[in-house]
């Protein structure tokens, strides 16, 4: 399980990402592309996060 935990992952390319059950409390995902990108199960997140995230209909929201 990856812990991101209060990390800067703005304008991050995290298309295609397999992030299933990683700690995302207090990650700045600001522009980060998330495109196609599996969140399910992720800890400490919330939909704010998500605020300036280019996201996708691939993309798994948990």
């Amino acid at each position: 399980m990856a812990d991101f935990k209060g990390a800067d992952l703005r304008k991050a390319d995290l298309s295609l990402a397999e992030l299933r059950r990683a700690n995302l409390q207090g990650a700045d995902l600001s522009g980060a592309d998330l495109t196609g990108a599996d969140l399910t199960g992720v800890r400490g997140f919330s939909r704010s996060q998500l605020q300036n995230a280019k996201i996708d209909q691939q993309t798994k929201l948990p």
